[in-house]
């Protein structure tokens, strides 16, 4: 199971004024539910309200092979703002489809051209941060735990070391994440001990068994995390395909 978009058209004799109220009951009765990726959009307050789901009585949903997508091709792309993505969480009706899809489009060029740059950074040591940040804490509670082992491959005298200088190694304080629009910290940098952690984790991996590994990969640069993100096949995909859907004359009915 997942979050799809699922082409669609209004049936006949539809009221666009009832049907936007529907997109927007249908938006809320989503966003009650909370089912979006974990740590994403957790700085954004998200305002339920009241749902519904009818608008699923009130379109057509094309049932061809090529009638959806994963929402998460979208949303997960960083190179979008975060509050713009959490609100694609939605319907979208053939008339405001085009519209929405243009803005999109033009603000990958704007990135392209070199737009942005301090909102992506931002958001960049915020993620990348953050990612590092999990990691560590797991790595951290297995060598924690294994102080009180008595396994063989807990007391090897290689691996004691290793422990001890993973446990004095505090866990990254993650920035906060840039809001759009606002003026985004230029100070924010990526963990001081990021490749001490790498090195940690690979000594670590070398000494202990498979289920206790953790892997803590060395993190792109800021001009590799933006062109990853840009040339982003399954994003592609999404956004060609909304384009065919636009031209056919259908919009996107959220189905989750």
């Amino acid at each position: 199971m997942g979050v799809d978009w699922i082409r669609m058209r209004p049936v006949p004799g539809a009221s666009p004024e009832v049907l936007a109220v529907l997109v927007q009951q249908q938006a809320a009765a989503f966003a009650a539910t909370g089912d979006w990726f974990e740590g994403e959009f957790d700085h954004l307050q998200v305002d339920a309200g009241p749902g519904s789901c009818e608008l699923v009585h009130h379109v057509d949903v094309d049932s061809g092979p090529d009638c959806y997508r994963r929402v998460s091709a979208f949303v997960l792309s960083p190179v979008f703002p975060a509050e713009w993505r959490l609100a694609a969480y939605r319907s979208y009706l053939p008339a405001e489809l085009p519209g929405r899809l243009h803005r999109w489009r033009s603000h990958l060029d704007q990135i392209r051209r070199g737009a942005h740059r301090d909102y992506l950074h931002a958001w960049y040591c915020y993620a990348i941060t953050r990612q590092v940040a999990l990691q560590w804490q797991v790595l951290r509670d297995h060598a924690a735990t294994a102080r009180d082992r008595t396994n063989t491959w807990a007391t090897r005298p290689a691996l004691i070391p290793v422990r001890e200088r993973i446990l004095a190694l505090p866990l990254p304080a993650v920035p906060p994440a840039p809001r759009w629009g606002a003026d985004a910290p230029t100070e924010a940098r990526l963990p001081v001990h990021s490749d001490l952690m790498v090195e940690l984790a690979r000594s670590w991996n070398s000494l202990v068994p498979t289920r206790q590994k953790v892997r803590i990969q060395q993190p792109p640069d800021f001009d590799d995390f933006v062109e990853t993100a840009l040339d982003d096949a399954a994003l592609t995909d999404c956004l060609d395909w909304m384009d065919r859907a636009t031209q056919d004359g259908y919009g996107l009915l959220l189905d989750w």
